[in-house]
């Protein structure tokens, strides 16, 4: 009974009730496998697959990356997805001596807004 009592009060006030995943906090998660990756013999080069979903209402989504060590190179985009599942989204350019940071940003607002999560590659 008192519950219906919370239900007329609020309605008598105007109020409206939200379900509570809509008022989730935006958030993800980003993943690389295998990590680290190990170049085939003879090879510099090795392929780690990155994955990620994201989840709290983030509409839009996007992954850069950005590479430190031997191979350093500024941030660049690598995904605009709000996930990547499976082996879709690889970077086959890992390689030994750098180490490469990718990091999942929530866009929906149409801007760079909070990072989400942020995982790092490196080569055996």
């Amino acid at each position: 009974m008192r519950r219906w009592h919370l239900v007329v009060l609020i309605a008598a006030l105007g109020g409206v009730l939200v379900p509570s995943r809509a008022m989730a906090e935006p958030g993800g998660s980003i993943t690389a496998h295998p990590n680290p990756c190990v170049p085939a013999p003879g090879k510099i080069l090795c392929t780690s697959y990155i994955t990620w979903e994201t989840h709290g209402g983030v509409t839009q989504a996007k992954v850069f990356v950005v590479s430190r060590g031997k191979k350093a190179r500024e941030e660049r985009e690598f995904g605009a997805t709000r996930s990547c599942e499976g082996e879709r989204c690889r970077a086959p350019w890992i390689e030994q001596g750098t180490t490469y940071i990718f990091r999942l940003y929530d866009y929906s607002s149409g801007s760079r807004g909070k990072d989400l999560a942020a995982v790092e590659v490196t080569a055996k």
